[in-house]
């Protein structure tokens, strides 16, 4: 009995951070959608190639990004440090996908007492600033169609800050590791660079973020520079009322030289709690850029119904209207989408 009961005393006094062991997680989310000339990602995807653009007018079943994960933190011999880790992947629930799991959010580093350092593929910090104001992300509605940069970057060196009081500073760099054309080769170590500062407190959430960037165009025939500074605030109110705000400021630059372009996107939200169950939600945006002869405009609404803790239904109805002069494309559309989605 008194050995039975040693063994307990010390097995409380370990830290339960020493025992825990890796954390498996994920997400399931399957959608039916009916898309008819709906510019899902149409402007990011028009601006890296656009001969491969097009708007179905077809039924289709999603996977949207459906993932699953491994993350755990684990004590060093050094009390002040943690190794910290993640190994998530997209799986391509729908099967009509070219591969199986796909790299998502997947990292190694140490949580020190001046921060989290990690490298690896994350997201950019101007993604991250978006602070879950997208009331229709992963679903026909998501901002993607609107913004341009919803990156994830490869090849990252990440630095999250403490919190100083209700703030958060971020920082993420990532080398081009030897992209090139015949302007330019990209072989330094911040070839990518973004510095973001989010806050929250109590009911008001925010972030401003900036990231200097590029990415490979055949639209435009070399690499492209680009500089975007976004802006984001919410408010999360008694009830379930949440309403938020994303703008966002791009300028695009050949490396060709000619063509610079500036982008402007705006977006505004809100959701209303009926129930502790049921939740109506609606959101508007626009890109817009006379430099490109572009502009795109996404309204949305639709509605959330919890099945459980960790289950919910959801339905989205979408109407576009998108005009980009140089494909030449103008075109009004609308996507209907009813999903389920299931957290574990």
């Amino acid at each position: 009995m008194k050995r039975n009961l040693l063994i307990t005393a010390m097995v409380a006094a370990v830290p339960a951070s020493a025992l825990a062991g890796p954390e498996m997680y994920g997400k399931m989310h399957l959608s039916i959608d009916k898309v008819t000339d709906y510019p899902s990602s149409l402007i990011g995807d028009t601006l890296s190639d656009a001969a491969s653009v097009s708007l179905p007018d077809q039924w289709q079943v999603q996977s949207n990004n459906s993932r699953i994960g491994i993350r755990g933190v684990d004590p060093l011999y050094n009390r002040d440090l943690k190794a910290i880790y993640q190994v998530e992947v997209g799986v391509d629930a729908d099967g009509d996908g070219s591969q199986t799991f796909s790299t998502r959010n997947t990292f190694l580093g140490l949580d020190t007492p001046a921060g989290k350092f990690f490298a690896g593929k994350y997201d950019s910090v101007v993604k991250q600033a978006e602070m879950k104001q997208d009331q229709f992300n992963d679903t026909v509605g998501d901002i993607n169609s609107i913004f341009l940069t919803q990156n994830r970057n490869s090849n990252t060196l990440n630095w999250v800050s403490p919190a100083f009081g209700v703030l958060t500073v971020k920082a993420q760099l990532a080398p081009g590791e030897g992209d090139a054309d015949a302007n330019d080769t990209k072989d330094g170590l911040a070839d990518t660079l973004g510095l973001s500062v989010e806050f929250s407190q109590d009911v008001l959430v925010g972030a401003l973020a900036y990231e200097s960037s590029y990415f490979d165009s055949t639209t435009f025939g070399s690499l492209v520079d680009v500089d975007a500074l976004r802006g984001t605030i919410g408010v999360n109110l008694d009830d379930g009322v949440q309403v938020g705000a994303i703008v966002e400021m791009v300028s695009l630059e050949p490396s060709g030289g000619g063509g610079d372009a500036d982008v402007l996107s705006w977006m505004v939200s809100g959701k209303v709690g009926v129930n502790d169950r049921l939740d109506l939600k609606a959101q508007g945006g626009m890109l817009d850029s006379s430099d490109l002869d572009s502009e795109i405009t996404v309204i949305s609404a639709g509605a959330d119904y919890k099945l459980g803790k960790t289950t919910k239904v959801y339905g989205v109805l979408s109407v576009s209207d998108a005009q980009i002069d140089f494909l030449p494309l103008d075109e009004s559309g609308n996507a209907l989408s009813f999903g389920m989605i299931h957290s574990f």
